[in-house]
């Protein structure tokens, strides 16, 4: 099995309960497949960068998962028959990609606990405030 990652774009007009049927669905037919479902990022409502069938704005929502080639296309071919979903793109997250993003992840989160055991609050590195004594 591949790794995917597929980012759908959804008509603004959609309540919050058919969006969410949407994404069950999406979820479902990766499970149908054999696949699974690593993470679903919701996006929300955004601003499009130019009008899709005269709206300006758009929900997003972006879906990583394992699954067969012959399941994207499946899903693919629904999304492009739903009149609903007005743009999908699936990418193909290949190995080194994966590597690099595992890498960074790990090296982001040493930083944070690098931080975190420094005093947490980053008053170690602040310099002490200076004294008002009299040395007249």
């Amino acid at each position: 099995m591949r790794q995917y990652e597929t980012m759908v774009l959804l008509s603004p007009e959609l309540t919050d309960e058919t969006v969410e049927e949407k994404i069950s669905g999406f979820e479902n037919k990766v499970t149908e497949g054999g696949g699974e479902v690593l993470n679903v990022d919701r996006w929300g409502k955004k601003r499009l960068a130019y009008p899709i069938q005269r709206q300006r704005h758009g929900i997003y929502f972006v879906v990583t998962y394992h699954s067969e080639p012959s399941v994207v296309a499946n899903i693919e071919r629904d999304m492009r028959i739903d009149e609903e979903t007005w743009r999908y793109m699936t990418m193909r997250m290949d190995e080194a990609l994966l590597r690099k993003l595992e890498k960074n992840a790990k090296s982001a989160a040493a930083r944070e606990r690098e931080d975190s055991s420094e005093g947490g609050d980053g008053a170690s590195s602040r310099k002490p405030a200076p004294s008002s004594s009299d040395d007249s």
